[in-house]
């Protein structure tokens, strides 16, 4: 029998922050807290398929980005030696609607993954529906408003559902309109990049907001991880800090360690370089 070798799924390793920072990071903390196995490893599932999904958004939103940087560029040199009397064509992002709505799909989708987490931490079953501002009001009679995991929760339901609705309104007509615009002429004649717009909202940069929802799923993600652990028990001396970038390792650049005070920076942060 032969074997041939393949590579892994996502193609990624532990190099890439979207690994290091939601599989491997959750993998790393929540061993400290000493969780029942099961939950331990649910916990795993949850971020291998955050990670997944978000790959798909990170993947999705640099094709696009880099598309409408293309075209910009190219109009601005066709605009910079035009003629008067010539007639122009405008530029056009490929598949801009396809891609824009499997963006919001792998976003929807990653949010409603992350729900378990409060299964696997705090015994706590949401439905797929459950918005994350009825998240916010359980943690806040459960724990407190001043809670970090509350708190954390409810200053971040905005763009969270807002990513939800924009999906939702693909996918049902009651729940729009939600818009999706390519290169176009504005009413001063002016070309305008690519814009999207929920209902009657003022229509945004589609490029400028791409490029940083992933780096915010992220950041949400395993800030959320880190509260909802904190909130099964405390493992005082131990403490969960920040790794300033500049200091993380190359080869796993997790954001997150478990350590002792006596290693912490005046601001509160890991103070050794982790190469």
């Amino acid at each position: 029998m032969k074997w041939v070798l393949v590579e892994d799924e996502h193609h990624r390793g532990s190099a890439d922050p979207y690994v290091s920072r939601t599989i491997l990071q959750a993998e790393y903390l929540t061993r400290y807290f000493q969780l029942d196995e099961k939950k331990e490893q649910g916990i795993c599932s949850v971020f291998n398929e955050y990670r997944r999904h978000l790959h798909q958004c990170h993947d999705i939103a640099q094709r696009v980005i880099q598309e409408i940087e293309v075209k910009s560029q190219e109009l601005k040199t066709t605009l910079a030696n035009r003629s008067t009397e010539d007639i122009l064509q405008l530029p056009s992002v490929r598949n801009l609607t396809n891609d824009v709505e499997n963006f919001l799909y792998h976003a929807k989708l990653a949010f409603r993954e992350l729900k378990d987490l409060f299964l696997y931490t705090q015994d706590k079953d949401f439905n797929e529906k459950t918005r994350y501002s009825h998240i916010a009001e359980w943690s806040e009679k459960r724990f407190g408003e001043d809670n970090p995991m509350s708190k954390w929760i409810r200053s971040n339901c905005i763009w969270i559902q807002k990513l939800i609705d924009s999906r939702n309104a693909v996918e049902h007509a009651n729940c729009g309109p939600f818009s999706i615009r390519n290169f176009h002429l504005r009413e001063n004649g002016n070309v305008s990049a690519p814009l999207w717009a929920l209902k009657e909202e003022e229509p945004k940069s589609i490029s400028r907001d791409m490029n940083v929802i992933p780096v915010n799923m992220l950041e949400y993600a395993e800030i959320l991880l880190i509260c909802a652990l904190t909130n099964t028990k405390n493992i005082h001396p131990i403490v969960i800090a920040e790794i300033p970038e500049d200091k993380r390792d190359k080869n796993n650049p997790m954001r997150f360690i478990a350590t002792l005070e006596q290693d912490l920076d005046e601001h509160g942060r890991y103070k050794y370089n982790r190469n």
